[in-house]
């Protein structure tokens, strides 16, 4: 078979093996072929100290031209290019298929396209450091030392967008509902690689935003995963500018609370930059106010803040109290020790002695909160006896938990139980660290509580017997458009006011909703003012009863953090 047949024949192959990766450059006797790597998994591409896996490479090229004595006597002319190849690299594999045993009258091609394929195996090394070169024409757009870090990131891109195009023309099951989909009909999240259909991440993106979660707090809806989703990735889950804008505001506003070092005016809202935490002058560039960083007010030089007083006598009154704590432990543990070293007289006697100052103190807080009962403003509230049973346990929940061994969060102030370990503590609801102040424990319950007065209380039965020996006052519904008869109806509501410790620990942690179609009474926990009505779900402050829409009132009024009274 003469020359040119061979020649044909060859063309004829490597067009139905390349496909459109086969192009004919000048007639039949010059043509280029693009060369894909298989690469095994995992493949390495290192460069200095940064190492990445990838899946895909660009094409290697092999352009070959014929000549009249191929394949009879010699192999045909080529040139090799790629651009991830070192300059030297490429002058060595030219070498190489220089180097190939060539069979005369065989056609070689497609064997040179495979010794091409084994120059990459496990990994590829983009390096600095270049031995001593050949000057071969033949290799083409080799690398530079200088721009290797280009190449790498560009090999990166490359690897993502053939992924990404070999997910799309894929079916794929939706990690959630389980449904066979186009992979162009799904989203893959970019940090993890999970991926859902539209429909159920628009769900749970949603859901997520229901439950005051935004931000970095959108996480990816696998159990395990922990890779917050990206704005752009969540802009097109939701396909809502509206929605989308409300995330953006709201994911903004907790990102500037969480700085330390920005403050809202609290006359036009803007955000402040203050200075360090000594630094209690504020300026707002927007309305030009200046204020006092912590009370808000207007700044006042060289005075003490009234905030600070009022957390100076908070301190105060927390370590008389813990000085007390320590003379009754330590009067325990005398009476232990008389007692164990057999002097029971004087045991008896310091044991009387205890019980008699425990009991003064007692009498002497009970009168103190008697006497503050009696000077407070006049306030009352009126309680459906169908609901009184789960109001009054309501309480006592919120108050059991505050005797708890509990701590408030100092970022988020939502209450933190401690049931062991070490003093490292995360907040469950901001995911921010601080550490447990040691020495406080399970702590006892204010006079003015429904804890104190009852101590053994298992339900609210005793609570509603008291209140009635109390002579609390008790109304009934009457229906002004009936004719009275002499009938009165049966009592539905009663009336509890703040002139007794039992009447004050209830009215002082219940109010009802500012809204005039629902007057729900809704119990404070904690001390966090900003209630949600269990009834119709609208937010108001506990401070002032007025509506709110955000944590902005907060900055501007009233303080969202304040203690009930003692």
């Amino acid at each position: 078979m003469a020359n040119l047949e061979k020649q044909t024949d060859e063309i004829l192959v490597l067009q139905s093996i390349f496909d459109g990766r086969f192009r004919l450059l000048n007639g039949n006797d010059q043509y280029e072929i693009s060369i894909d790597f298989d690469l095994n998994e995992p493949f390495y591409i290192r460069c200095n100290d940064k190492a990445a896996i990838v899946r895909y490479l660009p094409p290697f090229t092999l352009i070959i031209h014929y000549h009249d004595e191929y394949p009879s006597d010699y192999p045909p002319s080529f040139v090799l290019s790629c651009f991830y190849f070192s300059k030297p690299s490429l002058q060595n594999l030219c070498q190489k298929l220089d180097n190939y045993a060539f069979v005369k009258g065989e056609v070689c091609v497609f064997d040179w396209i495979e010794l091409i394929r084994q120059e990459i195996t496990n990994e590829l090394v983009l390096d600095k450091g270049f031995g001593e070169q050949i000057n071969d024409p033949r290799a083409l757009n080799g690398y530079l030392a200088d721009n290797i870090d280009h190449i790498y990131q560009y090999l990166i891109n490359y690897n993502a967008e053939k992924e990404e195009q070999q997910f799309r023309n894929q079916l794929q099951t939706c990690l959630i509902c389980t449904e066979m989909i186009s992979g162009t009909d799904c989203i893959r999240l970019y940090r993890c690689g999970h991926f859902y259909c539209q429909s159920c991440l628009n769900n749970y993106v949603q859901l997520t935003f229901n439950n005051g979660q935004f931000g970095d707090q959108v996480h990816c809806p696998q159990s395990q995963c922990q890779k917050a989703l990206l704005p752009n990735e969540i802009k097109a889950i939701l396909q809502d500018e509206r929605l989308y804008e409300r995330y953006e505001r709201i994911t903004l506003q907790r990102a500037l609370q969480a700085m330390e070092d920005v403050i809202w005016c609290p006359r036009c809202q803007s955000a402040v930059l203050t200075g360090g935490k000594d630094d209690t002058l504020c300026v707002c560039h927007q309305c030009h106010f200046t204020f006092c960083r912590k009370c808000k007010e207007l700044f006042h030089f060289q005075t003490t803040c009234p905030k600070d007083y009022i957390m100076e006598q908070m301190l105060l009154k927390k370590q008389r109290e813990m000085e007390r704590l320590q003379r009754e432990a330590e009067e325990k543990r005398e009476r232990i020790r008389k007692i164990q070293e057999g002097d029971l007289a004087v045991a008896a006697t310091l044991e009387e002695r205890a019980l008699a100052q425990r009991a003064t103190m007692d009498k002497r807080k009970i009168t103190a909160a008697k006497q503050r009962v009696a000077k407070q403003p006049y306030r009352e509230i009126v309680v459906n006896l169908a609901e009184e049973d789960q109001l009054l346990e309501t309480i006592l929940n919120a108050e059991r938990v505050e005797a708890l061994n509990t701590q408030l969060c100092p970022y988020c102030h939502v209450r933190i139980e401690k049931n062991g370990g070490c003093t490292h503590m995360r907040c469950a609801n901001c995911y921010r660290d601080f550490t447990w102040k040691s020495g406080e424990g399970t702590r006892d319950p204010q006079v003015a509580s429904l804890l104190y007065q009852f101590p053994f209380a298992s339900s609210v039965g005793s609570i509603k017997e008291d209140l009635i020996q109390q002579s609390v006052q008790h109304s009934q519904r009457v229906d002004e458009n009936q004719p009275q008869e002499g009938e009165r109806k049966e009592e539905t509501k009663f009336v509890i006011n703040n002139k007794s410790l039992i009447g004050a620990a209830i009215v002082q942690r219940v109010k009802p909703c500012p809204n005039t179609s629902c007057k729900k009474l809704n119990v404070k926990t904690g001390e966090d003012n900003w209630i949600v009505c269990t009834g119709c779900m609208k937010q108001f402050c506990f401070s002032c009863l007025q509506s709110i829409n955000g944590a902005q009132h907060f900055q501007r009024k009233c303080d969202r953090y304040t203690p009930l009274p003692n």
